[in-house]
């Protein structure tokens, strides 16, 4: 993952997604310093997610009469901004915080120094979905599982050490992973062969190894494993076809698509 960093007012800004992702979704991280704030945004058309991995900040939403309404949120807690919401982030803690933001392209996004921008509406935002999927190697927690119809997803994955993700491929899902915590090993780089029965040479893919503040695409189509080097921790978007998933090998024998099993108890 090639990032950009930009300097802002607030603190930076770095774009997560490479060229291979362009197009399909936002994935930024910023840095707040302690008591700056990003500009009041709105985009008309797009869902934008947030998710806090370091320190502490303050969510300003405008309200009805021009004031603003204001939420605390920690490590690995966050919101969705809807459509149409105004809203600004405050650094509110003693060190840099730094927020994930990931969401649609559909539109274009406005800045203002006031909460007060025209054609756009005073909404709440709601916080992140903590619906948690179980997985023999650790587990998922879907963000965005609480807002339907999506053109994107947002999730947290954690894997415990010496554990491993299925070597997979997806005929229609494009994602883009994140390391926020831990290293992991990262198996890709050939496509998947047409026949569903075909053996794959693991020792053909190339590897990789992640640390935090780093990370990568899979297109659709490519074979790719995640191994964890020790207990390990990313923020992953996608778009939406989250059942879309060819097992080519499975340490639990488990088979393709959604394994019904694994969301009992998963809430919304």
């Amino acid at each position: 993952m090639r990032t950009t960093e930009v300097t802002t007012r607030y603190g930076r800004v770095s774009r997560l997604a490479d060229q291979a992702a362009a197009g399909a979704y936002l994935f930024a991280e910023h840095t707040i310093e302690p008591g700056q704030a990003t500009p009041f945004r709105t985009h008309a058309r797009d869902h934008r997610t947030f998710v806090v991995i370091q320190g502490r900040v303050r969510l300003e939403t405008a309200r009805d009469d021009g004031g603003t309404e204001s939420s605390v949120y920690d490590r690995l807690s966050g919101w969705h901004a809807l459509p149409g919401c105004v809203y600004r982030i405050v650094g509110a803690g003693a060190g840099p915080a730094v927020v994930i933001e990931a969401g649609s392209v559909l539109g274009e996004t406005r800045e203002a120094t006031g909460p007060d921008v025209p054609d756009a509406v005073a909404c709440r935002c709601p916080d992140i979905s903590d619906y948690t999927v179980h997985k023999p190697w650790g587990s998922e927690v879907w963000y965005t599982q609480n807002l339907p119809d999506l053109p994107y997803a947002l999730k947290r994955i954690r894997m415990t050490e010496g554990h491993q993700s299925s070597l997979q491929s997806h005929r229609q899902k494009l994602e883009t992973n994140y390391v926020i915590e831990g290293e992991a090993t990262v198996l890709s780089g050939a496509m998947a062969p047409e026949d569903l029965t075909a053996v794959i040479d693991v020792a053909s893919l190339t590897t990789t190894v992640h640390r935090p503040r780093s990370g990568w695409t899979n297109p659709p189509g490519e074979l790719h494993r995640v191994i964890a080097r020790t207990d390990y921790t990313s923020i992953e978007i996608s778009t939406p076809e989250l059942d879309d998933v060819i097992r080519w090998q499975d340490d639990a024998g488990r088979g393709h698509g959604r394994i019904d099993s694994e969301h009992v108890g998963g809430r919304s």
